[in-house]
């Protein structure tokens, strides 16, 4: 019968082992703070909390609402801030700031002036397999816009999309154009990549204003960049 380990045996396998494992990285030094300090910092936040409470600025709405990185969700709630018929000038100014970064050479504001429409999901020839996420018609152009926040592109996507909104164009006497807005860069010359940083900087310009001086609609696109920035 073998031996029981005596308590030297024990010291001299753990310290074999303690050689053979990597040092420890050393801990962060502590940090002490006056608790005078802490209690003027927090004097100091409780009004502008209260005021941002107040003004319903302390929970994001889109939030609320649900939104997460769904692609269908997120681009209807996209959708309704660039319809003029929801929000007017701030609407207009939205979609108008987003396509002069996409398309260059075209002013964008007196285009949306004239007229425009906003429409989802669409099939621009009726057939399924070429539903288009959102598509933007003013009275010259057409823009089919492909979201994608998590998911890739599907085979020969964009060179269909492109093919239908060019043909529906055609059918209606516009200029086509399609647009990419996803978190990449697709290599196709004729599709213009745009990122949802493009979408949240033309948020920005929509709702321009103070904070206490923007309206409910500046409020909600302001709301919807800080949302989509995590995209």
């Amino acid at each position: 019968m073998a031996e029981p380990l005596s308590t030297r045996d024990f010291e001299n396998a753990f310290g074999a082992l303690r050689r053979a494992l990597p040092f420890a990285p050393p801990r962060a030094p502590q940090q002490f703070y006056a608790l005078r300090d802490l209690q003027a910092a927090f004097r100091a936040l409780k009004e502008p909390l209260a005021t941002a409470k107040k003004m319903g600025g302390l929970i994001n709405p889109w939030a609320v609402a649900s939104l997460g990185r769904d692609e269908v969700r997120n681009t209807a709630a996209l959708a309704g801030l660039w319809m003029s018929e929801f929000g007017g000038e701030a609407s207009r100014n939205f979609l108008g700031s987003y396509l002069s970064s996409a398309i260059a050479g075209i002013d964008w504001s007196r285009e949306l002036e004239r007229g425009y429409r906003i429409e989802t999901e669409i099939c621009p020839l009726g057939d399924a397999a070429d539903r288009v996420d959102l598509i933007v018609e003013t009275t010259s152009h057409l823009i089919g816009v492909e979201v994608k926040i998590r998911a890739g592109l599907g085979r020969q996507q964009l060179e269909r999309y492109t093919a239908s909104i060019a043909r529906r164009a055609e059918l209606q006497n516009l200029s086509p154009q399609i647009v990419l807005l996803a978190p990449f860069r697709t290599k196709l010359p004729e599709v213009v990549s745009t990122t949802w940083f493009d979408v949240a900087r033309a948020a920005q310009v929509a709702s321009y204003d103070r904070a206490a001086d923007r309206s409910f609609v500046q409020r909600l696109i302001d709301s919807f960049a800080a949302h989509i920035r995590k995209f």
